[in-house]
């Protein structure tokens, strides 16, 4: 059994080669000792079974590390103490074990979007690659097989392939300046707290479940004991409606609901401006999308007219949620 792991800020994802997946809450950001606890449980639940473990990883940029370079070297240890030397995968595409991440951390940063898109590439010669996620969205030029993007986060941002905002844990105070609210559409301007996210919108609108709402919400502090409710639709509306210093009494449910339609408006329409550049740059008429977001791509593809393929067709749901880390299983499969 070939064992993909993709380490983010926030969830822990798990796949094997041959389908099984899983996404574990691990918040790296409030307690980096919890990747531990969280490895070691997958490490008992496949024990004997597995052959080799490949890694990708974005959680080094949680803010509980000083720099990038402490953040790969601790998920490194972890991984290496947890299991029999796993193999890491680095901005080349190669896969490399933990020495040579000890000699270069940095290639070794942000590397699961790669991963995908090494995958997709071996199947799709021209695509455009979009991963919509619970934090950050990347869109990949894919090129005659090659991945056209930028190799790191900081580059990518400034190029449009990576947007930092995904359909669960984005502060909508974010994305939005001003909204638009009551019968006359008035114009009204949005209280720079965190109140909502961007899950809150979605589970109002539809897009998501209550289950996939797997981070915490802004006042989860106030749910102790009753975590189902935290995630009910009536608790996202009234989240939504503090976004203009308001309630649900007051705004009311069409109200809410309104706030969520311009949060996914914006979403849409940032992702469509860097679908059509890259369009226009590399001729790519196609779009590939992963992700528990990707409803938001096949709106983006569907408004520039362009082919929309969804990785949840020809895999599932589940595997296109957590493509990255079954990517890394197929392509650690394949290279040994």
């Amino acid at each position: 059994m070939f064992v993909g792991i993709d380490v983010g800020g926030a969830n822990t994802k798990i796949a094997t080669s041959d389908g099984f997946v899983d996404s574990l809450y691990a918040p790296l950001w409030k307690d980096k000792v919890c990747l531990y606890d969280v490895l070691t449980e997958v490490n008992q639940k496949f024990g004997t079974e597995i052959e080799a473990v490949g890694v990708v990883m974005t959680g080094e940029l949680s803010d509980c590390f000083e720099t990038k370079r402490e953040g790969v070297l601790h998920i490194k240890h972890t991984l290496s103490a947890t299991f029999d030397a796993p193999k890491f995968f680095d901005v080349n595409c190669t896969f490399k074990d933990g020495s040579a991440v000890d000699k270069d951390p940095l290639a070794f940063a942000a590397t699961n979007w790669l991963a995908s898109s090494k995958l997709i590439a071996e199947q799709c010669q021209d695509a455009i690659f979009v991963d919509i996620g619970s934090t950050t969205t990347d869109v990949i030029p894919i090129v005659g097989g090659e991945i056209k993007a930028q190799r790191t986060d900081l580059e990518r941002l400034k190029a449009g392939e990576l947007i930092y905002s995904g359909v669960l844990r984005t502060n909508i105070a974010t994305m939005l300046k001003k909204v638009e609210i009551g019968e006359k559409g008035e114009e009204c301007g949005v209280s720079s707290e965190l109140f909502a996210t961007t899950a809150d919108a979605y589970l109002v609108l539809g897009h998501i479940t209550e289950e996939d709402y797997n981070c915490d919400s802004p006042n989860s502090y106030a749910f102790l004991g009753r975590e189902n409710e935290e995630k009910s639709r009536v608790s996202a509306m009234r989240r939504l409606s503090r976004v203009v210093c308001s309630d649900l009494e007051e705004l009311g449910a069409d109200g809410t609901v309104r706030i969520a339609e311009q949060v996914k408006r914006v979403q849409v329409d940032e992702l469509s401006t860097s679908i059509e550049r890259l369009e226009e740059k590399y001729g790519t008429k196609m779009v590939v999308a992963a992700g528990i977001g990707d409803f938001i791509a096949k709106e983006a593809a569907d408004s520039l007219n362009i082919h929309f393929l969804s990785l949840s067709s020809p895999y599932n749901r589940k595997i296109s949620a957590t493509f990255p880390a079954f990517a890394v299983a197929k392509l650690l499969e394949k290279n040994l």
